[in-house]
């Protein structure tokens, strides 16, 4: 409090000073309380999104964990698997991954060099390019069909569909294909056939594969000029179709293993080093499905004679009688 005197006024002026500090200490009270919910406020919510971020990682770390461990228990599960099949089995899947890596890497390098352009002004060179690139993928395709086919053959040891087959049907469904290879390779492809036959049970898809394998053969190891021939015929309650060619043959030696997988004779490898070594053995597994009989005649540069023998089909306890020889799919 503050007094002041004024005799004149015949008293005195009493003013009080606390007013203005009570005033000015409020409004900063106020405003500093302001401030501090605005803060509390404003880490609250912070606080609370990154509670909400956290949640978020946590459940996407959940579900990467799960993930992962689920895969962690496919991956154990396929290892077992893996474990317990015969090595046996495990190689053929190995070799094909490793025949597979030289026709690809070539594939990529030809690509390579073409799409840099080492050959944008070489026709000549941009050609081979090309063409090696297309005969490496054919090679490459060769194998991928044998592994198939021996995994459909094998498959069919377990579950066969068997049905009346025309082999007639088969053969010349094949020929024109088997021309067109024969010709490239200069080959003397020719077919003898009855005009009729009678069926056999099988599968049109099995002998198609037995047909097409032993023809592909006969025709790679004939040198140009030779002759290949298909011929069919029944005999004595069979019906025998044979592939022979005068191809550069099969030695003493290697006749007793040309039927096991993968297995090719040394002179078949310096004629041609892209086979798997599948065909024959796709071709008795063929034949032994439904009771046939695979055989095989051969001189070293003679040429080579495969027969094979099939049952004539039966329908309830009878003979199945001769089918026109263009009959197709049942």
């Amino acid at each position: 409090m503050l007094a002041v005197r004024f005799p004149e006024l015949g008293g005195s002026f009493i003013h009080s000073t606390s007013a203005a500090p009570v005033s000015w200490l409020s409004a900063v009270l106020a405003v500093a309380g302001l401030v501090l919910f605005g803060g509390l406020l404003y880490w609250t919510l912070s606080a609370r999104d990154r509670v909400r971020l956290k949640e978020k990682e946590l459940r996407a770390a959940k579900r990467e964990l799960q993930e992962r461990s689920e895969a962690l228990v496919a991956a154990e599960r396929e290892a077992a698997r893996l474990r317990r099949i015969p090595k046996a089995e495990i190689l053929p899947m190995l070799q094909l991954v490793h025949e597979l890596r030289s026709p690809l890497a070539s594939i990529q390098s030809a690509v390579d060099m073409l799409l840099q352009g080492y050959a944008a002004t070489d026709p000549e060179l941009h050609d081979e390019m090309l063409t090696l690139a297309r005969e490496r993928a054919e090679a490459m395709l060769a194998r991928v069909n044998d592994f198939m086919r021996l995994g459909a053959v094998r498959r069919a040891e377990i579950e066969r569909k068997v049905q009346p087959v025309q082999l007639l049907a088969v053969v010349r469904r094949l020929a024109p294909e088997m021309r067109v290879r024969a010709r490239w390779r200069a080959v003397d492809f020719r077919l003898d056939l009855p005009d009729r036959l009678p069926m056999i049970n099988a599968t049109y898809e099995d002998m198609e594969h037995l047909v097409s394998n032993l023809a592909n053969n006969a025709i790679k190891y004939t040198n140009p000029g030779g002759k290949v021939t298909i011929t069919l015929r029944e005999e004595e309650g069979h019906i025998i179709g044979a592939v022979e060619d005068t191809g550069i043959g099969i030695s003493p030696e290697d006749m007793p293993r040309i039927f096991d997988e993968f297995y090719r004779a040394e002179n078949a490898k310096d004629m041609d080093t892209t086979g798997t070594g599948l065909g024959l053995s796709i071709a008795k597994r063929v034949v032994g499905l439904y009771g046939g009989r695979l055989d095989v005649e051969s001189e070293p540069d003679r040429g080579s004679k495969f027969t094979f023998v099939f049952p004539r089909a039966e329908v309830n306890g009878l003979k199945a009688g001769s089918r026109a020889g263009n009959e197709g799919r049942g």
